[in-house]
């Protein structure tokens, strides 16, 4: 069975009247004791495989769980144990055996992924948990799971303060409308970080997962608008969410913010480039994500100055400055990630990805990709027109062009995979060093700007103002040159989608 539930992190300050609003409907109060498994390796955790044992009362149930389609829907296959079968183990639990789970989808994962490597406890889970089920007005039916406890891995430990919304049945769009309204009322941020993993975390003495990067869409030739838009949705999220938990938990880690702001991008190009396609993609979802994309977009650019800029200003012989002002804090960027209108955005763009949402149609006659091939070639033909005049236009200019750019290559990254694979990598490697020469360049003038700020009150700047024009007139030729050999990347959506 398919498993599809949104989870959210408390914020502890808003945790007692959450806790008042759910007694105000009947509740079952269940402690739960749960073991999890995994090879020495964590050969199951990189496969995003979870196998536990978990005593819900006085039930004991084995349950496989392994990763879905969408971050929030997941495989799973629960196997209550009968009461004579508890051959006991470690700490009392009853034997492991994965057999408990054959015919299930889940199985025939695990045994790929598994072979004949052997599992052993690695982390438990301790937690009470208060289940409320909540009926919707047109036959939707919701569990709620407001979860209390800790992980435990050896003498580490971690608090457990969440709550999960789990659909059960009817439509499904009830669920991220009944979310909706708690995020609104309580300040709840999405969290796709699961107890198994964020034990497998702790066992390992790490606070955050890696970073997420983009991965190819699955999509077919004759795919219509609403498909296109839909699987290019669900891809920014994939990026979006894991990397957005992270931050949210308090990571300042530069590869978490990066690769939170490319998923951002990619969000805002879908719904800039993809409106045509389907009436459902909402326009007002632009604002919310453009603010928290600006507010990192400072505190990558405040990082680049910390270390970047001020260690080549060092060795070129610049006097003594005063390092600049610390950048962000975590706490900061943990806040706008958390912030209500960004989730909500979240929340109504994963349900728009699931075919969730209640507005939707399409608004493009035939296959998709042919609309999309007509905006790659009226991008890729302002790209050769601003690679002419690129040395002369202004900083402002020359900052859109880098943006025209990022919106020229991943768009095409979304219909890539319907091409062959040589063409594809001919026009992306042509691109590259045009992405890096106008990063570079972008770098440049924003630190130009940030020092000749400071000259006004420190003088001793102008060194640096001075060094940075240098490096800026210099950069920007060479961004020049890479933008002509990008505008001739031969473009592969001219040729025939696989089939």
């Amino acid at each position: 069975m398919h498993e599809i539930e949104l989870k959210f992190q408390i914020p502890e300050t808003r945790f007692a009247s959450l806790h008042r609003q759910f007694l105000q409907g009947p509740t079952e109060a269940v402690r739960m004791q749960a073991h999890y498994f995994d090879t020495a390796d964590g050969l199951l955790a990189r496969h995003e495989i979870a196998l536990r044992l978990r005593l819900e009362g006085t039930q004991w149930v084995q349950t496989l769980k392994a990763s879905g389609a969408h971050g929030v829907s997941r495989l799973e296959h629960n196997a209550p144990l009968p009461a004579d079968d508890a051959p006991t183990a470690t700490a009392g639990a009853p034997a492991l055996d994965i057999d408990r789970h054959r015919g299930s989808p889940a199985h025939r994962r695990l045994v790929d992924v598994l072979g004949g490597a052997v599992l052993h406890e690695v982390f438990r889970t301790e937690v009470d948990r208060l289940v409320r089920v909540f009926a919707l007005p047109g036959g939707t039916e919701i569990e709620a799971a407001l979860d209390t406890g800790q992980v435990v891995a050896g003498s580490a430990t971690h608090p457990l303060r969440e709550i999960e919304f789990e659909w059960k049945a009817g439509p499904l769009h009830g669920l991220f409308a009944l979310a909706a309204d708690w995020v609104a009322a309580h300040g709840l941020w999405l969290d796709i970080v699961s107890k198994a993993e964020r034990g497998t975390l702790l066992s390992r003495g790490q606070a955050h997962p890696a970073a997420a990067r983009a991965k190819p869409l699955q999509l077919s030739a004759d795919a219509d608008g609403p498909a296109l838009a839909r699987a290019a949705i669900g891809s920014c999220l994939a990026q979006v969410l894991r990397n957005a938990s992270a931050v949210a938990a308090g990571s300042r880690q530069p590869e978490h913010v990066h690769q939170l702001r490319i998923g951002l991008r990619r969000l805002r190009v879908v719904l800039r480039e993809m409106a045509p396609l389907d009436c459902g993609l909402d326009p007002g979802w632009e604002a919310p994500i453009a603010e928290l994309f600006r507010a990192l977009g400072v505190d990558r650019d405040q990082q680049i100055l910390e270390d970047e800029t001020a260690d080549a200003l060092v060795a070129a012989g610049s006097p003594p400055l005063t390092r600049p002002r610390p950048s962000s804090d975590a706490g900061a960027l943990a806040a706008w990630v958390q912030h209500a209108d960004v989730q909500q955005v979240l929340l109504a763009a994963q349900a728009y990805a699931m075919g969730a949402s209640e507005v939707g149609g399409g608004a493009h006659d035939g296959p998709a990709v042919d609309a999309m091939a007509e905006r790659l070639d009226a991008l890729l033909h302002r790209l050769v027109a601003h690679s002419r005049r690129f040395v002369e236009a202004s900083v402002d200019d020359q900052h859109a062009v880098r943006k025209e750019l990022k919106r020229l290559r991943y768009l095409a990254e979304f219909i890539a995979p319907l091409y062959r694979d040589k063409p594809v990598a001919r026009f992306f490697d042509a691109l590259a060093p045009a992405q890096d020469a106008l990063g570079r360049h972008n770098d440049l003038a924003v630190a130009r700007a940030a020092y000749r700020e400071r000259a006004e009150s420190e003088p001793e700047a102008w060194f640096a103002v001075g060094w940075l024009s240098a490096q800026q007139a210099r950069s920007a030729r060479a961004a020049r040159k890479a933008l002509k050999r990008a505008g001739a990347a031969g473009p592969f959506w001219h040729g025939t989608p696989r089939r």
